[in-house]
């Protein structure tokens, strides 16, 4: 429960369903029993965010099917979209290409979301990916952009070309 509370406190209270949707979902509703939380931070005009948020999609989405072919009870892990897109066209454009949760393009800005996570997790620059422990709250990697492979499962490609299964 301390972690939904402070997931709640982190990014508000709603987060806006994956896809191209406008669907929100509770925070503590999405976040409630993971075993990781990913807080990933890109903007459309950033062009490594670009390239890398395809590569993330595929393994988020390798692992949501490895979980379904394997019968494995539970999704341990979610990844949330922290944008650092300054329109909200950007941030719609941006968003529909990513299969999971993000933060809604309002509260990043009117409730100063996107800066007090940008300070409390030191983010300096973009595209950066945060691995909390999800029961916990409590940072796992600060390098989540080349660690990831090591938390999802299934096959997918990673950036140096191999294949991770």
């Amino acid at each position: 429960m301390a972690a939904t509370a402070n997931f709640n406190r982190l990014l508000g209270t709603l987060l806006l369903d994956g896809g191209e949707g406008d669907l929100y979902v509770q925070t503590s509703d999405a976040l409630g029993h993971k075993k990781y939380v990913m807080l990933y931070f890109s903007a459309k005009y950033c062009p490594p965010c670009r390239s890398f948020t395809p590569l993330l999609a595929e393994a988020y989405n390798a692992h949501k099917r490895h979980l379904q072919t394997s019968n494995v009870d539970g999704d341990e892990i979610e990844v949330v979209f922290v944008s650092f897109d300054s329109t909200s066209l950007e941030y719609n454009q941006y968003k529909s290409t990513m299969p999971w949760p993000a933060v809604p393009f309002d509260n990043l800005w009117r409730m100063g979301i996107k800066d007090s996570l940008s300070r409390a997790f030191g983010i300096r620059s973009i595209p950066t990916l945060i691995i909390l422990d999800g029961q916990s709250g409590d940072i796992v990697t600060r390098n989540g952009r080349s660690e990831y492979s090591n938390f999802f499962q299934g096959e997918y490609e990673v950036p140096s070309g191999c294949l991770v299964s």
